[in-house]
């Protein structure tokens, strides 16, 4: 037999034998997967108990996680330092100076009246601050 036609004999066997092989491994998967769907759907359920961390009572898991009531208490617009204006959420240095040079105000939307806060500024610190 020539050499050309043992070579072409060679790739013959060799990709048909690699098709085949690759067929049946397909065929043999996709026969296993509903043996598989079925293990994991038989398979029991944790109790919740169990997967607890132990060092945590389960009274504290199942109790709901109390908020702590606002401590916070509300700056006084017209005494506060620039320090305790700068430290509310949304503020700089450079707004608190400009609400302690607009002192006084006699309610809290004038720093929105008078242009010194956006809108979204003093939404969000609309209930940290108040007028006395």
């Amino acid at each position: 037999m020539p050499q050309s036609q043992r070579l072409h004999l060679l790739v013959y066997q060799v990709t048909h034998g690699g098709l085949s092989f690759a067929f049946f491994l397909m065929l043999g998967l996709t026969g296993l997967y509903p043996v598989a769907l079925a293990a994991d759907r038989a398979r029991p359920q944790i109790d919740p108990q169990l997967q607890r961390p132990p060092d945590i009572p389960l009274e504290r898991l199942d109790r709901p996680q109390r908020t702590p009531p606002n401590l916070i208490k509300p700056i006084d617009l017209n005494t506060a330092s620039i320090e305790q204006l700068a430290a509310l959420p949304g503020m700089s240095a450079t707004l608190a100076q400009q609400i302690i040079e607009g002192r006084p105000y006699r309610h809290k939307t004038d720093l929105v009246q008078k242009h010194i806060l956006s809108d979204a500024v003093y939404d969000r610190i609309n209930n940290l601050i108040t007028i006395e």
